[in-house]
């Protein structure tokens, strides 16, 4: 049990809760575009996704000496535990279920085999050697997996066809969880720096770092109004923009950072995943009401 608790310890909150809801708001959309949800197709495609991403965090855990799992030479014994293989299988035939009901129920065919795909690869990509060299980088892949993928995984569930809206959807929300993605990584800089972790603050510097920040919440909105443009819903969601509030008192804190001035932490972190998580209820609560 101490194993599955170092496990479920592991999890990323904000990644985990960032995905439930960004495919939530992609299976709310087939209301708008006036269709009924599937409960049944929704549920099978929510824990496709937690059983897979608790998937990887069981592999990372079983692979963080750098030991293959797939091994019979060098298996580690921590595969050796009973409760942590019952575990791991557990998991194996949670995803198997979840994709057979959602094969049973008609949600995947055609194009939502390559939605099922690509959210695959790029939630387990990390399980393998690339995470090696690839590990300053996933909070790139992160934001992939939890836009445009999960929004488009949840949205083609529905049989919502991946038009051009739902794209210039999925940019803000893509840039606004990069952004919030970049200012959690500060805090354990200079940790990573001390141990050579390869964090991307590692890689390109705290100061590029802030740069970066500030770059992508700009991105975020100039896309947000592309969103209100393109999609003509601008008159129920407008207040998604009252994020850029969080925004800017996000940006003040990394501003005292680089002062030299103390870092409130709780406060950064509470900001970084308000900002995203206000837009996604805001969005939310819009497309649900009307």
């Amino acid at each position: 049990m101490d194993q599955i608790r170092k496990i479920f310890k592991s999890v990323d909150l904000f990644f985990g809760s960032s995905g439930v809801f960004t495919y939530l708001l992609g299976a709310v959309l087939a209301q708008r575009s006036g269709r009924t949800l599937n409960a049944a197709v929704f549920s099978f495609g929510l824990l496709f996704f937690v059983c897979l991403y608790l998937l990887e965090r069981t592999a990372h855990y079983l692979t963080s000496l750098r030991i293959n799992i797939f091994s019979t030479v060098h298996r580690s014994k921590k595969l050796q535990t009973p409760g942590l293989v019952w575990f791991l299988f557990f998991l194996f035939l949670g995803t198997l279920f979840c994709l057979f009901g959602l094969v049973r129920e008609g949600g995947i065919s055609g194009d939502n085999w390559i939605w099922l795909i690509l959210l695959s690869l790029a939630i387990l990509i990390h399980t393998t050697s690339v995470r090696l060299w690839a590990l300053p980088f996933r909070w790139l892949t992160d934001g992939l997996v939890i836009s445009p993928l999960l929004l488009f995984f949840g949205a083609a569930l529905q049989k919502i066809s991946s038009d051009r809206v739902l794209f210039f959807l999925s940019l803000p929300l893509f840039f606004l969880y990069l952004a919030s993605s970049t200012a959690l990584l500060f805090e354990n800089y200079a940790v990573d720096l001390e141990k050579k972790w390869h964090s991307l603050l590692t890689v390109i510097g705290w100061e590029r770092g802030i740069s970066l920040h500030h770059i992508l919440l700009v991105l975020s909105y100039i896309s947000l109004g592309i969103y209100f443009y393109v999609s003509g819903a601008w008159s129920i969601t407008w207040p998604a923009a009252l994020a850029a509030v969080i925004s800017l008192l996000e940006v003040y804190q990394l501003e005292r950072i680089a002062r030299g001035m103390k870092p409130l932490w709780g406060l950064l972190r509470a900001s970084a995943a308000l900002q995203y998580l206000t837009v996604l209820y805001i969005l939310l609560f819009a497309f649900l009401i009307h």
